[in-house]
């Protein structure tokens, strides 16, 4: 009888140890698969892709800021079975959007070039780029127009005469 108890009790703990231990065993691809579209549910994290190795999930990729490199870490190592996180993440801030400033100058171009018929000017990314002939004269009338119009810069390809 107490053969059978001793067995019976040894048996109980062996299987509630494998039971314990076998549970605890992560597989890296569910983890990663599920990393992945937790961060995809962001829109912000679209350029960001998670790797998972040993339980260490490695982010890589493009964001736009500081606080999402952060809150891409915080949400992979807020995850259940997430051991560490190795933030690789690069921030690259977006291009700024000249097509407001490009839109003021263009409206206020033709003003500015009224008097100089030999004047061509076009207008991108903020930038006023000069060509065409003017009188050395006039230069300094038209340049002084053309940065009242507030521009990044002007590219000055003039001819002068």
């Amino acid at each position: 009888m107490k053969v059978f108890r001793f067995v019976s009790l040894f048996t109980l703990i062996l299987a509630l140890g494998i039971g314990t231990t076998s549970c605890k065993k992560v597989n890296d691809a569910d983890l990663q698969k599920a990393a992945q579209e937790t961060l995809a549910a962001n829109p912000d994290l679209a350029g960001v892709m998670v790797t998972v190795q040993d339980q260490v999930a490695t982010l890589s990729g493009v964001v736009m800021d500081d606080a999402t490199k952060a809150y891409a870490e915080s949400t992979v190592a807020g995850m259940e079975n997430v051991k560490s996180v190795v933030n690789q993440l690069e921030v690259v801030p977006p291009a700024p959007d000249f097509s407001a400033l490009d839109a003021t100058i263009n409206a206020a171009l033709a003003d500015a070039l009224k008097d100089h018929a030999t004047v061509v000017a076009q207008v991108k990314d903020g930038v006023i780029t000069l060509t065409g002939e003017i009188r050395e004269r006039d230069l300094p009338t038209l340049m002084q127009k053309l940065n009242a119009l507030n521009p990044e810069q002007i590219v000055n390809n003039l001819t002068v005469k």
